[in-house]
C-alpha cells in the first residue's frame, strides 16, 4: 500500500512540475530567416545562449546579440521583419499577432546597435511598443532605421510611413515622416539628424532569395559590414543639417 502511495505521489509531482514548466515557458514569436550565419546569439530566460542559425525559432523575452561584423534577420508572426546589424543587442519582450483582429501586441527594446524594422501585416499597431534607452517609438505602417549608441543616444530615420518619437523626459513626441531623421541625446534633447546606413545588414530590405546561405562562422561577414560608431546616431550620417549620425 505504501509503495502504491509513493508511486502515486511521485507521478503527481512530475505532473505538477511539467505543468509549471509549461505555464512559464516563453511563447514562440518568430523565426530566423537569414540564411548566412553571421555570429548572432539568442539567450532565453533561464537558459544558455544559442547561435541563431537559419530556421532557428525565437521566443518572448529572448535577448539577441551580434558580434563585430555580425548580423541576423528575424521575422515575426505577422511578417514583421527585424534586421539587426553589428555589435547590437535587442530584447524581444513579446510579439503576439491576432490574425482575426488583424492586430499585434508587441514590445521590443533596442538596447544598442543598428536596426532596420519593416512593419508586417497587422493593421492595428497601437499596441506595438518599441523603445530605446532614450525613446519610445509609436509606428504607423512603417519602415525605419534605428541606431542606439553606447550612451543610449538614439537616431530614428523613417524610410516610409511615420514614427512618433517620444523622448525621455517631459518633452512631447516628434512626428517623423518619410525621409526625416531625428536624434535624441542622452539627456533627452531632440534635434534633426541625417543618415546613411553604413552597415550592409540594414542598408536595404533583406531578401532570402539573394542570400546564398552557408555557415560563415561567428563574426564572419563576407560583405564587410561594420558596427555602429560610439557617437549618437550610430550608422546614420552624411548630408547637411545637424548631423548627429557620425556616419562611417
Amino acid at each position: 500500500m505504501r509503495q502504491e502511495w509513493a508511486v502515486a505521489g511521485f507521478a503527481a509531482f512530475i505532473a505538477v512540475a511539467l505543468g509549471s514548466a509549461g505555464a512559464f515557458a516563453e511563447p514562440l514569436i518568430g523565426t530566423v530567416v537569414q540564411k548566412t550565419f553571421k555570429g548572432a546569439v539568442g539567450t532565453r530566460v533561464a537558459a544558455t545562449s544559442e547561435p541563431l542559425y537559419f530556421g532557428h525559432e525565437v521566443f518572448a523575452q529572448e535577448t539577441v546579440t551580434t558580434p563585430a561584423k555580425g548580423a541576423t534577420v528575424m521575422r515575426f508572426h505577422d511578417q514583421t521583419q527585424l534586421q539587426i546589424g553589428a555589435n547590437s543587442t535587442v530584447v524581444l519582450d513579446r510579439f503576439v499577432y491576432d490574425a482575426n483582429g488583424d492586430s499585434a501586441d508587441a514590445s521590443i527594446k533596442f538596447t544598442k546597435g543598428v536596426f532596420r524594422y519593416i512593419a508586417g501585416q497587422a493593421k492595428s499597431e497601437d499596441n506595438i511598443k518599441l523603445s530605446t534607452p532614450t525613446t519610445t517609438l509609436t509606428i504607423r505602417g512603417t519602415r525605419f532605421l534605428v541606431s542606439v549608441a553606447d550612451d543610449g543616444s538614439t537616431t530614428v530615420a523613417v524610410i516610409d510611413g511615420a514614427v512618433d518619437v517620444q523622448p525621455c523626459g517631459p518633452a512631447k513626441p516628434t512626428h517623423a515622416t518619410e525621409g526625416q531623421a531625428y536624434y535624441v541625446s542622452p539627456v533627452c534633447d531632440v534635434s534633426h539628424g541625417s543618415f546613411a546606413a553604413a552597415d550592409p545588414a540594414i542598408a536595404s530590405d533583406y531578401s532570402s532569395t539573394e542570400d546564398n546561405g552557408g555557415l560563415t562562422g561567428a563574426g564572419s561577414d563576407p560583405s564587410g559590414g561594420s558596427g555602429p560608431p560610439s557617437r549618437g546616431g550610430g550608422g546614420f550620417g552624411g548630408g547637411g543639417g545637424n548631423d548627429h549620425g557620425g556616419g562611417q
